[in-house]
């Protein structure tokens, strides 16, 4: 019952030529500069498989130990492939995706106290299992889902990624478990986190634009991946993480899938049944532990909390930022972009509120900049947004941006105020747009005090005017990516095109302004509000939104009313 991630195919990509594949764990990282991107099942199952992918050339290439190590990799335009082979085959034994005794990431015999197993559809959060049942899913328990190894293997590790919170069945063997259940378990190791990672034109530049030094020596000693520690146990752990290494393979789960014969491929094996115990646990109940977790975790930005620094006594506490499922990521551009500081108590009075992800603050370093200039540089980001305790799934969350290295230079802010600016300046121009659709619903009859009704009005407003924006902000965003353009043009090329954009959904609203709303109606305060005064609102609020962007030579909007 064999099948090794190092040696099967698993991993599905597109190849540079746009030919899609499936490769193994060695072919991945020896071909990477054949490979455009992952193709996998989901977006989420991206940051996961790429940590896997990274922690192993860490420690397959013993590095990068500075910047200098990883100029030299980068110039070399490929990956040491008898290095990453070598590796892969001493521990080879360590990745059977079956194993009796070692499973991958798995417990070998692992049951449960209550002696059932669950389907495999407990591995995937898009189809219904036990409790947890997506609005409109079309799967049950009783048609269990039938996972090719392959699959089985890329949903694993996605399990203990995102897998939700709450009461888990208790493993035998398991001292820990209450009354045959294991109890308040976190969600998975990615769940706390807004995951940003920079990926690049193929694989190997993605993956190289991931990989950070390891300076530390002590860490480099001690911090391993799972499958370089003793194999899992029923026995789990609350600890904090000893570096990056240990935190990519983080076993949040005590994970046993049942293999059984394919009826049609009998050659081959699919995974109906699994069972899915409690695992280790990130320790966040002390400030060092926060700030170690902070320090291990490259791929999310970080906010400073004050509650948290009372709650534990201890100076300085950051917590992750989350991305929030309603927004494009362009509109939270604020945390991402901020420097990643170090964090020590005594520079608490001039500690910064946002810390951003470290793997973006590094592709600001001079050396990596040289590096990448010109290159397209997206940035995913992934996420889950979970409900009733964490213990199902509500929304995922997932965009990818255009996002110029120019942006994230270390040795100039000018561009990196720029974008904010402009993200801050489009944030006031949609604002004025929200505001002259409640005036237009006061002008209609709408009395102020009726707070639900307005919110709605501005809210369609916000939702149209950022969709109309999307498209072409990320197009001026990709139009930075040389950075030798001038900041006040470019500046004043956007202010243009999103006034354009933000007048026509104003006029928009002012053609489906109710006759009585250009009569106007009087509000509570005496103050009688009608559809030519909110224009005149409106344009006022929007040229003091744009007008910091726009050149000197372009003058404020046109005041005139309409007519109705």
């Amino acid at each position: 019952m064999e099948f090794n991630l190092v040696d099967d195919d698993w991993i599905p990509v597109v190849l540079t030529d746009g030919t899609p594949v499936e490769v193994s764990l060695r072919g991945v990282l020896t071909r990477a500069g054949e490979v455009r991107s992952l193709a996998l099942d989901a977006p989420s199952q991206i940051p996961p498989v790429m940590r896997l992918l990274l922690a192993v050339l860490h420690r397959a290439l013993q590095g990068p130990t500075g910047e200098k190590q990883w100029v030299s990799w980068w110039e070399a335009g490929a990956f040491d492939a008898e290095m990453v082979e070598t590796y892969l085959d001493e521990h080879r034994s360590r990745f059977g995706l079956f194993d009796a005794q070692s499973p991958f990431m798995q417990v070998g015999g692992l049951e449960a106290l209550n002696g059932k197993t669950k389907t495999a559809a407990l591995l995937l959060p898009h189809i219904a299992s036990g409790n947890n049942v997506p609005l409109f899913s079309a799967e049950r328990d009783d048609r269990p889902v039938a996972l090719s190894a392959a699959e089985a293997a890329r949903w694993l590790l996605h399990a203990h990624a995102w897998d939700t919170a709450a009461i888990k069945t208790g493993a035998v063997g398991d001292d820990q478990a209450v009354k045959g259940k294991t109890l308040s378990n976190p969600v998975g190791s990615l769940g706390q986190l807004g995951v940003v990672m920079p990926m690049g034109p193929t694989l190997w530049h993605s993956l190289m634009c991931n990989l950070l030094p390891l300076t530390n020596s002590e860490s480099v000693r001690t911090d391993l991946p799972v499958w370089e520690h003793p194999p899992l146990s029923t026995q789990w752990s609350e600890r904090a993480p000893k570096g990056r290494l240990e935190l990519f393979t983080w076993p949040a789960r005590r994970i046993r899938m049942i293999p059984e014969p394919d009826p049609e491929r009998p050659e081959q094996f699919v995974v109906r049944q699994v069972v899915v115990c409690g695992g280790d646990r990130l320790s966040l109940e002390t400030g060092q532990s926060l700030r170690a977790w902070m320090r291990s975790e490259p791929h999310s930005a970080w906010k400073r909390s004050s509650n948290l620094e009372k709650k534990r006594n201890f100076p300085l506490v950051y917590w992750p930022v989350r991305h929030q499922v309603e927004r494009q990521l362009w509109r939270g551009l604020g945390p991402l972009l901020a420097r990643a500081e170090p964090t020590t108590a005594s520079g608490v009075r001039d500690a910064p509120t946002f810390q951003g992800p470290a793997v973006l603050s590094q592709l600001g370093s001079k050396a990596r900049m040289t590096a990448l200039r010109g290159m397209p540089l997206r940035i995913l980001a992934v996420g889950f947004e979970y409900g009733n305790q964490s213990a199902v799934i509500n929304e995922a969350y997932g965009d990818v941006l255009p996002l110029p290295v120019v942006v994230l230079s270390a040795q100039s802010d000018e561009w990196r105020h720029a974008v904010l600016d402009t993200v801050r300046a489009t944030a006031a121009a949609v604002h004025a747009l929200a505001k002259l659709a409640e005036n237009l619903a006061v002008a209609s009859g709408c009395r102020p005090s009726e707070e639900g009704l307005l919110a709605g009005h501005r809210e369609r407003a916000r939702e149209t005017a950022y969709a109309a924006l999307d498209a072409p902000f990320r197009r001026w965003l990709s139009s930075l990516a040389e950075g030798d353009a001038d900041i006040d043009q470019t500046l004043d090329l956007w202010a243009n095109e999103a006034r354009t954009i933000i007048r026509a959904r104003a006029g928009t609203l002012l053609n489906a302004a109710s006759p009585s709303a250009w009569h106007g109606h009087e509000t509570e305060d005496g103050q009688v509000m009608d559809a030519s005064l909110a224009e005149i609102y409106f344009h006022s609020a929007l040229h003091k939104a744009l007008h910091e962007l726009l050149a000197p030579e372009d003058g404020p909007d046109d005041l005139e009313p309409s007519t109705p």
